[in-house]
């Protein structure tokens, strides 16, 4: 029986996200390349480029954005955000084995649907992944899809707003 429980014990350790996590926390350069299935680019995505200075992402094209990522993200604790407001969507880790986190967004908003994401962790101070909308966005059917890479740039979020959930 102690076997048992020992080996369950065990298994559970290395299931746990604080096992695998392997970043840091502070600010992040992150670029993506964003493929639309739909005429045009989603308000949140526009929102969040003007939010931070930016141009608007366009189709197939690498888009730059900074986050800043928290002690909580860093570590395991909090499914990572690639932005500042998850624009009701609800993030939860799927898995997270060896530094792969396998995450699901549930959207219920202007973008309804799931996204799909996986994120691999290279070192404490480089990640990458991808991500896959199914739904719909303001009615009407959708598909997005992202690849990205992420680099750590320092402590200092220099301005950044890190991920703060949303009370409703």
């Amino acid at each position: 029986m102690r076997r048992i429980l020992f080996s369950a014990f065990a298994a559970l350790l290395l299931l746990s996200p604080q096992a695998h996590a392997a970043g840091k926390p502070g600010l992040w350069s992150v670029t993506t390349i964003w493929t639309f299935g739909m005429a045009k680019v989603p308000p949140a995505l526009v929102a969040l480029a003007r939010q931070q200075a930016l141009r608007p992402p366009v189709n197939g094209q690498p888009f730059t954005h900074h986050i800043c990522m928290t002690p909580y993200e860093a570590d395991g604790r909090q499914p990572l955000h690639l932005n500042s407001r998850d624009l009701d969507c609800t993030t939860r880790t799927v898995s997270m084995r060896r530094g792969v986190a396998v995450t699901e967004n549930i959207c219920h908003g202007p973008l309804e649907g799931v996204v799909r994401g996986q994120v691999t962790w290279q070192g404490s101070g480089h990640f990458e992944g991808s991500t896959d909308f199914k739904g719909k966005f303001r009615g009407d059917p959708a598909r997005m899809s992202s690849t990205f890479i992420a680099d750590w740039q320092g402590d200092d979020c220099r301005g950044v707003r890190p991920y703060v959930a949303q009370n409703n």
